[in-house]
């Protein structure tokens, strides 16, 4: 067991002290885990909980530490309660006496227990230690309801749900949704809470990078990317993320397109990446397309401050956070329906088509052959898109306002969906 206070600092923290002028709310976070190679919520979580104490908002993190697969990313300014993840927890979706403990016997000093995901035993913790200590419930499904993600692993999920995931669901006081395509699918599944709409936050990082230098990282490392524009694709490697339907494309383009190559980056959790590999070694694309593994710090930056184009033709995602990095490095995104993305084409910064391998392709085309200086004014508008609408700042203050509200300490924020 571990069980700390928190003191590193997150590369992009800004170093602000929380305010002290108002009661401190003491909020305790769930969530199966924050190890980098999880994806989205380890980022998302760990942020949200670091930038709250900012708004008055003490938060105590509860997780488990699957050390396969990777570091944890670990807040500022929370207290850390993380549990080893042997294989009897790992087997067992997250089972751990020892985080439910510990959660129970912290939580009767929470005003609120705030749980991220669904199907694993800790959030069936989060449940049971608010109905102990009758504190409120808020649960953040992080796109584990859409339907594309409940279809994955079907008969375990049904087990799940009957055992204790509806039960969860339906003592909820609230839900938090990243999108209105989520609060669609809570809907669609019949439980009639409030739903506060609040996207993830994003980290905006400086213009003034030497886009270079951080260039000279990765073409040191991949010499294929040298003298090439670069298409982006950066996620795990899913099923979901559709990446068979892009090397497809990719595979009509490439010709047309000698001078750009196409970026795979991100981690592979599930033995994904050889049968795409073998798709490449059939499409004879082995000198076009890059697999470049998970990439951190410095070699994310680099990757997209030199990107030209940005895509991520998925099936389902609750948010999209490497969408809203991308914008946020001025860089033109085309995505799919799948994703809840539709301000890319209400503020001219991409491209939300229908989830087909021809509309891949025609959109691909269309990006791949844009104009310098059309590809430079989409990549301004999308970072002023993140800079109004999804900075750190804006949305735990957001979430702060949820809290209180739940609480009975302040007015129905507007974007709570009832």
């Amino acid at each position: 067991m571990a069980i700390f206070e928190s003191s590193a600092a997150s590369p992009n923290s800004d170093h602000r002290s929380p305010q002290t002028e108002m009661p401190i709310l003491r909020c305790g976070h769930v969530v199966a885990s924050i190890n980098e190679k999880t994806g989205g919520p380890a980022l998302s979580v760990t942020r949200l909980t670091q930038e709250l104490a900012v708004q008055n908002t003490f938060c105590h993190l509860f997780t488990l530490d699957y050390t396969h697969l990777g570091k944890q990313q670990i807040p500022q300014n929370v207290q850390l309660h993380s549990f080893p993840a042997p294989l009897i927890t790992r087997f067992f979706r997250g089972y751990s006496p020892q985080l439910a403990k510990e959660l129970d016997t912290f939580a009767a000093n929470l005003d609120l227990i705030h749980n991220h995901g669904l199907w694993m035993q800790p959030n069936l913790y989060a449940r049971l230690a608010a109905k102990q200590n009758k504190v409120p419930l808020i649960i953040s499904p992080r796109g584990m309801l859409e339907p594309w993600s409940i279809q994955r692993a079907r008969w375990k999920k049904t087990i799940a749900w009957q055992s204790f995931e509806k039960t969860n669901l339906s003592s909820a006081h609230l839900f938090h949704a990243t999108s209105e395509a989520e609060a669609q699918s809570i809907r669609a599944l019949g439980f009639k809470q409030p739903i506060a709409l609040i996207p993830n936050g994003v980290d905006l990082p400086s213009l003034d990078l030497d886009r270079p230098q951080l260039r000279q990282r990765l073409e040191h490392r991949f010499p294929l990317l040298r003298n090439r524009r670069w298409l982006l694709f950066l996620s795990r490697l899913h099923p979901k993320k559709g990446l068979p339907a892009l090397m497809q494309c990719w595979s009509k383009l490439a010709a047309k397109f000698p001078d750009w190559h196409l970026l795979i980056a991100g981690p592979d959790l599930d033995g994904y990446q050889p049968s795409l590999q073998a798709q490449v070694s059939q499409l004879r694309l082995e000198d076009r397309v890059t697999f470049t593994g998970m990439l951190r710090g410095e070699d994310k930056a680099a990757a997209f401050s030199n990107a030209d184009l940005f895509v991520l033709p998925s099936f389902s995602e609750n948010f999209g956070i490497a969408i809203a990095e991308a914008l946020s490095y001025q860089v033109p995104v085309i995505t799919t329906h799948g994703t809840p993305w539709k301000e890319l084409v209400t503020h001219s910064c991409g491209w939300w088509i229908e989830n087909s391998e021809t509309s891949l392709l025609e959109t691909l085309q269309e990006g791949l052959q844009l104009s310098q200086a059309s590809r430079i004014a989409m990549g301004e508008q999308g970072r002023q898109l993140v800079e109004k609408s999804y900075a750190w700042p804006t949305i735990t203050q957001k979430m702060y306002q949820v809290y209180k509200w739940v609480l009975q300490e302040g007015s129905e924020p507007e974007y709570i969906i009832q």
